[in-house]
């Protein structure tokens, strides 16, 4: 059985011829009782403190728990939503490229059709002007055509006019005259000139001119 502190005060002991001093025994008897008393308040306060501890730890525990489990939920969460991240900077980066490659080829197609436009409008240039030197050569043939023909007019004009002058000089009468005396009548009252009428150019004498 427990011994209090109350059952230390009411302790009583008989008296006796040798026996102690009752009054220093009853000072230490209170004396003990109040150190008793302390400890054992000491004690409860240890005790509650210790109940207290127990119950904090079990909230610990508990929250412990709770937050290793939202903890496991949280890390699924964020690995579900770094996995959806991760298909969305994938589906990102899928479309940037679809759109590179897009422009690529339209900037592919851009550069041949505006290469093929420079190239057919530098052969129409080229077709153009070989086509003008063409025609300023015929044109030039045209032209020294033109002057062969002017020249051959004016050639049979001028030869046209010295037959004509050797006509009025010798009449066809005087030069088919028997006539010695007439022909040197003739010749004495004209003036000086070639004594045989000169013979019309052949038709083929202008051949050389075509």
């Amino acid at each position: 059985m427990a011994i209090t502190p109350a059952d230390i005060e009411k302790q009583s002991f008989s008296p006796s011829e040798l026996g102690y001093n009752p009054e220093e025994v009853d000072s230490f008897l209170e004396q003990v009782s109040s150190e008793i008393d302390a400890m054992l308040q000491k004690i409860a306060d240890l005790k509650g403190r210790l109940t207290n501890t127990e119950q904090q730890l079990a909230v610990a525990q508990d929250q412990i728990a709770h937050f290793e489990e939202n903890s496991e939920k949280t890390a699924a969460d964020k690995t579900n939503a770094a996995v959806a991240a991760s298909e969305h900077q994938i589906s990102q980066v899928l479309l940037v490229a679809q759109a590179s490659a897009d422009k690529l080829v339209a900037d592919a197609k851009d550069n041949a059709e505006r290469i093929r436009n420079e190239a057919d409008q530098k052969a129409r240039e080229v077709i153009r002007q070989a086509l003008a030197e063409k025609q300023n050569e015929l044109d030039e043939i045209d032209r020294l055509k033109q002057s062969r023909e002017d020249f051959r007019a004016e050639y049979r004009k001028l030869l046209q006019h010295f037959m004509d002058d050797a006509d009025s000089v010798f009449p066809q009468g005087v030069l088919n005259s028997g006539n010695p005396q007439d022909a040197h009548l003739g010749a004495a009252s004209a003036p000086s000139a070639p004594a045989q009428k000169p013979s019309a150019p052949a038709a083929n004498d202008f051949s050389d001119l075509d």
